[in-house]
């Protein structure tokens, strides 16, 4: 379904033209159903790639936060070894 000729709004359907002003309010009712539901499954598109591209986000930010906590946790035991190192007694 189509709706072409912005002067004289025509409906294109199964090949066949039909001028949106001669239907009955049935078939301008159900035209505008359509209508509306393309808007919303537009929308819906939409929405759903912003909630794609925000999951993949909070994705990269939960692998950063990991890594900075595993640094920390990491550099805290490199110093925890240092510090017994200098501790342990001289064997000399």
């Amino acid at each position: 379904m189509q709706v072409i000729n912005p002067d004289n709004p025509t409906l294109v359907l199964d090949g066949e033209e039909h001028e949106i002003e001669k239907l009955n309010q049935n078939s301008k009712y159900y035209i505008d159903q359509y209508t509306d539901l393309n808007q919303q499954l537009t929308q819906l598109r939409a929405k759903m790639h912003q909630i794609e591209v925000a999951r993949a986000g909070f994705i990269s930010l939960l692998k950063n936060e990991i890594a900075a906590q595993n640094r920390v946790f990491k550099e805290g035991e490199e110093e925890e070894e240092a510090d017994e190192q200098e501790e342990a007694p001289s064997t000399e």
